[in-house]
């Protein structure tokens, strides 16, 4: 498994100190509806390092709706189409489907037409993404974040609805144990899932915490699963915590 970290541009020197495989960055940092000439600053900073965001997360900001009666397709596509480009340029291979903003089903608003909305978004996805080699992994957040795909069991009806193989699922550790979903959940997803994020009680760094982490990787070794690990959590001192979470998520990739 590779283990990465999720963290903004400004901390990717921390980040590659730490040790981490990769660093996960936001799709806001390649500033998808910009020119490109604010993104050439972006591109040198990134190639100063030799770690290499290789995911992304946070597809979409809150105000580009994917459900509801304000959906801009045109507007959708555009930033799609640069985001991916400039994803690619910079080495990324996963970009994560959450932005809980954006996919919420607005008050009154029929959940099968959301629904059906959500198919045709992710299908736009899988067709961009495709072009770039990247995968987008449909993230299953809790419901204090957003009203849809709430649990791994939704996301992989979701990934099957979409039926691409540029669309594929995440699993995060946090938002499992947030809404009790058993960890067996994943066993039925298996291949479908290209990424995962972890984080422990409160949602402070790997191995801090009390989450039944044992098993939670020896679910994710029964299903084969050798891809990217990102910590998506708080840090009270990255520079000593960082180092605990490290050591302690690849304890168990053995």
């Amino acid at each position: 498994m590779r283990f990465g970290c999720c963290m903004p541009l400004d901390r990717i020197e921390e980040v590659q100190n730490a040790g981490f495989d990769y660093i996960e960055l936001p799709v806001a940092t390649v500033k998808p509806e910009s020119p490109d000439s604010e993104f050439e600053p972006v591109r040198d900073r990134v190639r100063q390092f030799e770690i290499v965001p290789l995911a992304w997360n946070c597809l979409l900001p809150p105000d580009i709706k994917v459900v509801g009666p304000e959906v801009d397709i045109y507007r959708i596509e555009r930033y799609l189409r640069n985001a991916f480009h400039r994803i690619e340029e910079l080495g990324g291979e996963i970009v994560v489907f959450g932005s809980g903003g954006a996919r919420k089903i607005p008050d009154g608003f029929p959940s099968d037409e959301a629904g059906e909305q959500l198919v045709d978004f992710l299908t736009i996805c899988g067709q961009v993404a495709g072009i770039h080699g990247i995968t987008v992994a449909i993230e299953p957040l809790n419901r204090s974040e957003t009203n849809t795909i709430n649990s791994v069991k939704e996301g992989l009806e979701l990934v099957k609805a979409v039926d691409h193989p540029f669309v594929k699922l995440l699993v995060d550790f946090y938002h499992i144990m947030v809404e009790n979903e058993p960890l067996e959940s994943i066993l039925e997803a298996g291949d479908e899932i290209v990424h995962v994020h972890t984080a422990d009680t409160n949602r402070h760094f790997p191995g801090s915490g009390s989450y039944p982490y044992a098993r939670f990787f020896e679910i994710l070794k029964e299903i084969g699963y050798q891809e990217g690990v990102s910590a998506e959590c708080g840090w009270s001192d990255f520079f000593v915590d960082s180092v605990k979470a490290l050591e302690f998520l690849r304890s168990f990739d053995s």
